[in-house]
């Protein structure tokens, strides 16, 4: 029998909690902005892959957006006019759609770091920081673990599409990594209470409570201790949240300082409208004042410690792929531009770029990643509406073309693998993908 609900009892539907209150660091002006902005639609943006995708094609393609003032790779668009996530150039990896707010972390910290550095992102997927900061220094190896295992599947997805052959996938409760002090920068977007993208996500201001703040708070110190292990000496670490409560952005810090004493707090060159944490304790962006949703975080430096040397492993010839190296995990080829023996007993969903197809009855050898990175394979450059119709899963009309195995690709993105017989290419994207953005 149905239960039956009182008069009263009726969903939840709209949050009474006045945000503004948590802005303890911003002036009556300020939280009067935020106020209104809360009332406008959020801000879009994507992150243009400007290693694989030429500007003049990108603007071509999208004619109404707009760049960004300060970050030459941040470009904004109306998201109820320009569909980007469901285009071909979003399909074949031109471009990352994230929130101007969180990309800026990226920006600040990239001058800042050696070359051929070694950087792990505890809480990462769907791998937005580490995909920003990889965008601007392509030298970096980039470790990206989640918890969540379908989450951690993302990046490696995102990855994929985007041609970045130095990430490498984990997924594991962060506590447990049994890593030594080697990570040249360490990557902390923390769980948090999420009050930050209430305009984005309506949901998060009805999932909001101080309850939960408080329920937080031990999950992020605690993973603040174990970011301070990984970094090694005159390492970064970099701490954010989504969040406006000064609980979980300054005051964490605050306690986080007090144990460490080797901890200094790096100053940027502010945008104008960044507002300085309390006690000078990094940084809030502010919906409707900033050009993002809401973010908090804080560049920090520990000069204790050491650096444990970590040494790279044998690798195999890579014939396949030029100036790259190949590796064998778990008995499956993968293309890494480098990777240390500390990382050989780390369960990666993927450690870089598999190269062969491992699955039952395949119809290539190759797997579809190899595509994105593979220079052993020619190159069959397509018009957009046969682009579009290899991306629907389509066989494609080919003509003036040598039989054999093809990179399709359009515009310099690769899309996928397909194989021509007489005329017609046959077409070998995974069946995940074939017709998703058609």
């Amino acid at each position: 029998m149905a239960k039956k609900h009182k008069a009263n009892q009726h969903p939840k539907t709209e949050s009474t909690f006045d945000f503004s209150t948590l802005l303890t660091y911003c002036s009556e002006e300020e939280k009067e902005k935020f106020r209104q902005g809360l009332k406008e639609k959020s801000v879009s943006s994507l992150l243009w892959n400007s290693r694989h995708f030429p500007l003049n094609a990108l603007l071509d393609s999208f004619p109404s957006l707009r760049r960004d003032s300060f970050d030459e790779l941040c470009f904004y668009f109306d998201k109820d006019e320009d569909r980007l996530g469901k285009s071909l150039e979003h399909f074949a990896g031109g471009f990352y759609i994230m929130d101007h707010s969180s990309m800026v972390i990226s920006k600040y910290i990239a001058p800042l770091l050696k070359k051929e550095f070694l950087s792990i992102d505890l809480c990462a997927a769907p791998g937005g920081k580490s995909i920003a900061l990889d965008m601007r220094r392509e030298d970096g190896l980039y470790l990206c673990n989640d918890i969540s295992f379908e989450r951690a599947n993302e990046i490696v997805k995102n990855a994929t599409r985007l041609h970045l052959d130095n990430i490498l996938t984990l997924s594991l409760d962060p506590m447990r990594l049994e890593l030594e002090e080697i990570f040249d920068l360490v990557i902390l977007d923390a769980p948090c209470s999420g009050s930050g993208m209430l305009r984005k996500e309506k949901k998060m201001a009805l999932d909001f409570s101080l309850e939960k703040v408080e329920r937080l708070l031990p999950i992020q110190e605690n993973l603040l201790e174990k970011a301070y292990e990984l970094a090694c000496k005159d390492g970064y670490i970099v701490y954010s949240t989504c969040a406006f409560s000064t609980q979980e952005d300054e005051e964490q810090i605050q306690k986080f300082l007090t144990k460490h004493s080797d901890i200094e707090i790096l100053p940027i060159e502010k945008e104008e409208k960044m507002i300085e944490g309390v006690n000078h304790l990094g940084y809030h962006l502010i919906p409707g004042i900033y050009e993002g949703e809401g973010i908090y975080f804080i560049l920090m430096k520990k000069t204790g410690g050491s650096k444990t040397n970590v040494e790279e492993v044998k690798y195999k010839k890579a014939s396949l792929v030029e100036n790259k190296k190949v590796i064998t995990y778990k008995n499956k080829d993968y293309i890494v531009p480098r990777f240390y023996d500390a990382f050989s007993s780390l369960p990666f969903l993927s450690p870089g770029i598999k190269i062969y197809d491992d699955s039952p009855y395949p119809k290539c050898d190759f797997d579809h990643g190899y595509c994105k990175v593979a220079t052993s394979l020619p190159l069959l450059s397509l018009s957009r509406s046969d682009a579009l119709s290899y991306a629907c899963g389509n066989e494609i009309k080919v003509e003036g073309k040598d039989d054999g195995l093809y990179i399709v690709s359009y515009e310099g993105l690769r899309l996928g693998l397909g194989k021509k017989v007489q005329n017609k290419l046959k077409n070998y994207l995974p069946k995940g993908l074939k017709g998703y953005y058609c």
